[in-house]
Protein backbone atom coordinates (compact mmCIF):
# COMPACT_ATOMS: atom_id res chain seq x y z
CA UNK A 1 0.00 0.00 0.00
CA UNK A 2 1.18 3.21 -0.87
CA UNK A 3 1.14 6.23 1.03
CA UNK A 4 1.22 8.98 -1.88
CA UNK A 5 -2.10 10.31 -1.94
CA UNK A 6 -3.84 9.37 -5.33
CA UNK A 7 -7.29 11.19 -4.19
CA UNK A 8 -7.68 14.54 -3.10
CA UNK A 9 -10.41 17.07 -1.54
CA UNK A 10 -10.66 20.66 -1.20
CA UNK A 11 -12.01 22.01 1.92
CA UNK A 12 -13.53 25.83 2.65
CA UNK A 13 -10.87 28.54 3.88
CA UNK A 14 -12.60 29.01 7.30
CA UNK A 15 -13.03 24.70 7.96
CA UNK A 16 -10.96 22.80 10.68
CA UNK A 17 -12.42 19.13 10.90
CA UNK A 18 -13.98 18.04 8.13
CA UNK A 19 -15.50 14.50 6.85
CA UNK A 20 -14.74 12.53 3.83
CA UNK A 21 -15.33 9.61 1.81
CA UNK A 22 -12.43 7.47 0.68
CA UNK A 23 -13.34 6.65 -2.90
CA UNK A 24 -10.97 3.43 -2.80
CA UNK A 25 -13.03 2.56 -0.01
CA UNK A 26 -16.46 3.15 -2.09
CA UNK A 27 -15.59 -0.06 -4.01
CA UNK A 28 -14.61 -2.16 -1.79
CA UNK A 29 -17.59 -1.44 0.55
CA UNK A 30 -19.76 -1.24 -2.60
CA UNK A 31 -18.71 -5.31 -3.53
CA UNK A 32 -19.21 -6.30 0.21
CA UNK A 33 -22.02 -4.30 0.82
CA UNK A 34 -20.83 -1.92 3.68
CA UNK A 35 -20.83 1.68 4.06
CA UNK A 36 -17.68 2.19 6.01
CA UNK A 37 -15.57 4.47 3.33
CA UNK A 38 -16.24 8.16 5.18
CA UNK A 39 -13.79 9.30 7.90
CA UNK A 40 -13.33 12.40 9.88
CA UNK A 41 -10.62 14.81 10.21
CA UNK A 42 -9.48 18.05 11.58
CA UNK A 43 -6.76 20.42 9.57
CA UNK A 44 -5.45 22.96 11.91
CA UNK A 45 -6.91 27.13 10.77
CA UNK A 46 -2.46 27.50 10.13
CA UNK A 47 -2.64 24.48 7.41
CA UNK A 48 -2.92 24.77 4.01
CA UNK A 49 -3.02 20.87 3.31
CA UNK A 50 -2.31 17.66 4.94
CA UNK A 51 -2.22 13.82 4.39
CA UNK A 52 -4.96 12.19 5.71
CA UNK A 53 -5.25 7.93 6.13
CA UNK A 54 -8.57 6.77 6.04
CA UNK A 55 -9.59 3.34 7.93
CA UNK A 56 -7.73 0.97 5.62
CA UNK A 57 -4.94 3.13 5.10
CA UNK A 58 -5.55 4.84 1.75
CA UNK A 59 -3.60 8.31 1.85
CA UNK A 60 -6.03 11.64 0.40
CA UNK A 61 -4.65 14.97 0.83
CA UNK A 62 -6.90 17.55 1.69
CA UNK A 63 -6.19 21.29 0.62
CA UNK A 64 -7.60 24.16 2.07
CA UNK A 65 -9.39 26.48 -0.60
CA UNK A 66 -8.30 30.28 -0.58
CA UNK A 67 -10.18 32.65 1.29
CA UNK A 68 -12.62 34.60 -0.72
CA UNK A 69 -11.11 37.91 -0.69
CA UNK A 70 -7.49 36.67 -0.97
CA UNK A 71 -8.31 34.71 -4.26
CA UNK A 72 -9.44 37.93 -5.56
CA UNK A 73 -6.80 39.79 -4.79
CA UNK A 74 -4.44 37.00 -6.48
CA UNK A 75 -6.49 37.43 -9.47
CA UNK A 76 -5.97 41.26 -9.98
CA UNK A 77 -2.30 41.17 -9.15
CA UNK A 78 -2.12 37.99 -11.76
CA UNK A 79 -4.45 40.70 -14.56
Amino acid sequence: MSLEPTQSMTIAADAVAFTAVCEACVDVDTAAGLSGSRFAGRLDADLGAGIFLCRRGHAIRIVRSLPENRSESAAVEAA
